[in-house]
């Protein structure tokens, strides 16, 4: 299966909502709250991503993963740390999201958008990157570490109406990617 990625626009926003949902509802199976996981609203998450989109902040990045048939069936963002609630992640950039559906995934699509992601955060100046992932996520965690990211520190939250651990993966320096 071959992808095109590109950057992000507004008019992207109800597709990645879609993958968004479907992605957690697909990569949080068995670690999340069944019923939590389909009460996820793509509408909501539309609003949130045509929000997201629209803002023009040259630091940050948006990119989807599109089929042949030019679904998007994977998504990535990220731009500077933000400081919404969580401990520091004790990086200069943050991948926000990375999700695919089932379909997409181990088929190369996921290395592309962090390697998108990367480059640019290069291009930007940033000199490390990192990302928070639920502790038992065993699968996205292989993924990080075969991308070069090291295990941090932990932080518990609630997510989903359930106490969840997140470990911080970084990136230091932001590896590049072929």
């Amino acid at each position: 299966m071959s992808f095109h990625v590109a950057p992000a626009t507004v008019a992207d926003a109800e597709a990645i909502a879609r993958v968004h949902v479907q992605g957690w509802r697909e990569s949080y199976a068995g670690l999340l709250n069944p019923a939590s996981l389909a009460g996820l609203s793509v509408e909501e998450r539309t609003r949130m991503w045509r929000q997201n989109l629209a803002e023009t902040d040259p630091g940050r990045l948006a990119l989807v993963g599109r089929n042949r048939e030019g679904e998007i069936v994977g998504f990535a963002a990220g731009g500077p740390v933000r400081s919404e609630g969580a401990e520091p992640l004790g990086t200069d950039a943050e991948i926000y999201a990375i999700y695919l559906l089932d379909q997409a995934k181990r088929r190369g699509l996921g290395r592309t958008l962090m390697a998108g992601l990367f480059g640019h955060f290069v291009g930007h100046g940033f000199a490390s990157a990192g990302l928070w992932v639920l502790k038992d996520n065993e699968a996205a965690r292989r993924f990080y570490e075969t991308l070069g990211g090291l295990a941090g520190p932990e932080q518990e939250l609630e997510l989903c109406g359930q106490r969840v651990t997140e470990i911080v993966y970084r990136f230091e320096p932001i590896p590049v990617l072929a």
